[in-house]
């Protein structure tokens, strides 16, 4: 009950600026329709429940889960198995997060079927598996992760010289989109385990981070190799602005919970299978310790049911009426500002943030604290949604313009930065697009390239969650690259000390 008091108290206070914020553009800049208001407000109820009890059920559950899962393949010590059985893993988590299908259904909506939802969803998580596979590689076999990162971008930005802006755009919006509520607590637990096995000390705590961002690559690469291969080079749609449901406030979320119930169980029921597999053949579990599993389980659904009937039902037509309003009635100045702030509020409120930066915490033992990752993040993103917002509002003003230079500097850092600091920013450019990004940034995007006459809905909507995946990756090594320079100050100031 401490543990989930704890979390309801952080989860409130992540939440409650996002619902003030709304409020106050809501009765003071653009009124909303009362319908969506209200449907605002009952989302962020559910999500300040339902987000504490997901939580809770990953610490107990999806970590154990995954890094037991993690220890079954390596101890086989046979390369070939880890590979395959890491490819499994990360196809079937991949085509179990909820994320990935909300962009997908995205997607398929804005080009009118041309890219439909299965599909994406089925070559994003090969892609994933793929990598997953080769990132487990990379630990096993002590490859630097700045050495192997480079060459797999060096490929991206290959394929993208084969691509329209189209597909660049919902490549890199599914990398981020493949990182949620289910991938990110699993890919943790998956090279945290690696990590324990084969290495020690400081290795250990470099080696438990970059799995995320290698996984987030072979989203980008799939999509791509589809759009190289697609008859379909150039799409184009558009995402009408809907003000009220016929549903009204209470059907809109009758009619959600069902569905989000739905995909919250194929969620883990899939990786449910793979444990109790693996664990009557070697894992071994006793009886207590499969109960404490099941309850973390119970709590995880429950909880991402909650969460996710929130922001579908609550969050994602509130973002985006706010983008077509202020848009449409109070000029571009205005929509960039708000994009910051709300870029800015987001992170604190995105579950798979604090999964990732508690983790960093205990495996740094303290010395990097998760407030310090999550202020970094927060700015980043902020200063990501502005940069897409500036980009929708300024025609000339491509994806690429932005997104090349991005990663450039990136992969630049990660050969300065400690190698902590290389696998804590790339896994943290995942987590921070994550499932608010999805329903809460990306509609606010596409609100905005809706009523923008100059505008792509889906060049420009859907380049959000690419930048948002991008800015972190070098807020995070630029925090550091301070790190460095300040530990070799106070190294040589304790030399001087004493020589005196």
């Amino acid at each position: 009950m401490n543990a989930l008091t704890d979390k309801f108290r952080e989860v409130s206070l992540a939440i409650i600026p996002i619902v003030v914020s709304i409020l106050l553009l809501h009765f003071f800049v653009v009124p909303m329709e009362t319908e969506i208001v209200y449907r605002f407000l009952i989302g962020s109820v559910l999500i300040m429940i339902g987000m504490p009890l997901f939580l809770l059920g990953v610490d107990i559950s999806i970590e154990r889960i995954g890094e037991d899962m993690s220890q079954s393949l390596i101890q086989t010590n046979k390369m070939k198995i880890v590979m395959v059985g890491s490819f499994i893993f990360g196809f079937i988590i991949s085509v179990a997060e909820p994320d990935l299908h909300i962009l997908a259904q995205q997607v398929s909506a804005v080009t009118n079927n041309l890219i439909p939802q299965m599909t994406l969803v089925i070559t994003v998580s090969l892609g994933i598996g793929l990598m997953i596979a080769l990132g487990m590689y990379r630990i096993l076999k002590s490859i630097r992760l700045n050495r192997f990162i480079t060459i797999v971008y060096g490929l991206i930005f290959v394929l993208a010289l084969f691509n329209s802006g189209d597909f660049l755009a919902i490549a890199f919006d599914a990398s981020g989109s493949t990182t949620g509520s289910i991938t990110v607590p699993f890919m943790l637990a998956l090279a945290g385990g690696a990590s324990a096995i084969t290495r020690s000390g400081l290795e250990e705590d470099t080696d438990s981070f970059g799995l995320l961002g290698i996984a987030s690559t072979g989203a980008i690469l799939g999509v791509l190799i589809m759009g190289m291969i697609s008859p379909n080079s150039n799409l184009a749609g558009n995402i009408p602005v809907d003000t009220v449901q016929s549903s009204g406030v209470i059907g809109t979320f009758l009619d959600q919970i069902p569905l989000t119930a739905k995909d919250s169980f194929l969620s883990l029921i899939p990786v449910l299978i793979l444990f109790y597999i693996l664990n009557a053949i070697s894992l071994k579990k006793t009886k207590r310790q499969l109960i404490r599993i099941n309850i973390g389980l119970v709590y995880t659904i429950i909880g991402l049911i909650l969460f996710l009937t929130g922001v579908n039902a609550g969050f994602m037509d509130a973002s985006r009426s706010v983008g077509y309003l202020l848009s449409e009635t109070k000029g571009n100045i205005w929509v960039i500002v708000v994009g910051v702030i709300f870029g800015v509020l987001t992170i604190p409120a995105e579950p798979s943030v604090h999964v990732l930066t508690d983790q960093i915490e205990d495996e740094t033992a303290g010395a990097i604290k998760a407030r310090t990752v999550m202020f970094s993040l927060a700015i980043g993103v902020g200063l990501a949604v502005g940069l897409s917002i500036l980009r929708i509002v300024i025609p000339a003003l491509e994806l690429w313009h932005i997104l090349l230079p991005g990663m450039a500097i990136a992969l630049i850092l990660s050969y300065f930065v400690p190698d902590i600091f290389v696998g804590i920013a790339f896994d943290s450019g995942g987590v921070a697009a994550g499932t608010m990004t999805a329903t809460f940034i990306l509609p606010f995007a596409q609100g905005v390239a809706e009523s923008n006459p100059s505008a792509n809905v889906l060049t420009d909507g859907f380049g959000v969650i690419a930048l948002v995946a991008m800015t972190p990756l070098i807020t995070v090594q630029a925090m550091g690259l301070l790190y460095r320079v300040q530990t070799k100050k106070d190294t040589r100031a304790g030399k001087e000390g004493r020589y005196e």
